[in-house]
C-alpha cells in the first residue's frame, strides 16, 4: 500500500493527490475571494449610500435656510 509522505507534494496516491488538488484550489479560491473583496471595496465601493446622502441634503438646506435667516436679520 503506498502512502504520502508529509511535504511530499508528489503523493503516489489518488486519495492523497486529489486531497493536494481540493487544498490547492481552496487556497487559490480564498486568495481570489479576498483580493476580489479589497478591489470591491477600494474601487467600486460607494463611500455614501441613499440615506446619506438624503441626511446630508437635508442637513446642508437647514444650514443654508439659517444662513439666509442671519444675513436678512443683520441687513
Amino acid at each position: 500500500m503506498c502512502k504520502c509522505l508529509a511535504g511530499n507534494v508528489a503523493c503516489c496516491c489518488f486519495s492523497c493527490a486529489l486531497s493536494m488538488l481540493v487544498s490547492i484550489i481552496s487556497a487559490f479560491f480564498v486568495v481570489f475571494v479576498i483580493v476580489g473583496l479589497l478591489v470591491y471595496f477600494f474601487y467600486y465601493h460607494e463611500q455614501e449610500d441613499d440615506v446619506s446622502k438624503i441626511k446630508n441634503d437635508i442637513h446642508d438646506g437647514f444650514k443654508n435656510t439659517i444662513d439666509k435667516l442671519k444675513s436678512g436679520l443683520n441687513q
